[in-house]
């Protein structure tokens, strides 16, 4: 049973490795899109692969937050930095496997999120709301750093903000009932993965109201 618990402890913790890095290089990404030099990249880097979890921390009094006091978080994120700065030209045959990365994250950081609150004595709902934020906010952050608006919030965008809320929701109220076992919220870990994947594929959307009904109501 140590055995398993060992290796379980150790894959999770690899998964969310390659979160930290796919994160990390969707922020040197864009700072290369907006035009900035090599200390913009590396600290929209860091601002993506540590920002939802620095804030995960700060609510819920978990403090220094663990991206302060957990240096390999730092040094994967400067990494995947580091990895755009010398493949830029070749980033874009990255796209797809940055996806697959960037969800694997998502639905590691969620769970995790989610679990930590919990840990911390926050409430099912309060814990539903850390989880999620530790899975969007540093792409938040990021666009808000870069001037744009937050990609979670664009009508054109896939699903994001929902596979996480999903993922917070399941995690939190397994929990709650007692049955947080890790194959439970690994098992939910992956779905918030495959949900993120598939909205990619089938071009799925949140509802928005069509550009005619928006002149509409301006007028």
């Amino acid at each position: 049973m140590e055995a398993l618990t060992g290796w379980v402890h150790t894959a999770w913790a690899a998964f969310t490795a390659i979160g930290v890095i796919a994160f990390a290089i969707s922020g040197a990404l864009l700072a290369i899109q907006r035009r900035m030099d090599v200390v913009g990249m590396a600290g929209l880097a860091v601002a993506t692969a540590t920002g939802g979890g620095m804030a995960r921390d700060v609510l819920i009094g978990a403090t220094p937050v663990a991206a302060l006091t957990e240096w390999w978080m730092l040094a994967a994120a400067l990494g995947g930095a580091l990895l755009v700065f010398l493949l830029h030209r070749w980033m874009e045959r990255l796209d797809k496997p940055v996806l697959v990365f960037d969800a694997i994250g998502l639905g590691v950081f969620v769970v995790d999120g989610t679990s930590k609150a919990m840990q911390h004595d926050v409430g099912p709902v309060g814990a539903a709301f850390v989880g999620m934020l530790t899975g969007i906010g540093g792409g938040i952050l990021r666009d808000v750093l870069a001037n744009d608006v937050p990609a979670v919030f664009r009508r054109e965008s896939r699903l994001y903000l929902l596979p996480a809320l999903f993922g917070s929701s399941a995690a939190a109220l397994a929990i709650w009932l007692g049955v947080g076992h890790w194959w439970l919220m690994a098992i939910i870990a992956a779905l918030v993965c495959a949900l993120r994947i598939t909205s990619e594929l089938l071009r799925w959307r949140a509802p928005a109201l069509s550009t005619e009904a928006i002149g509409t109501i301006r007028s």
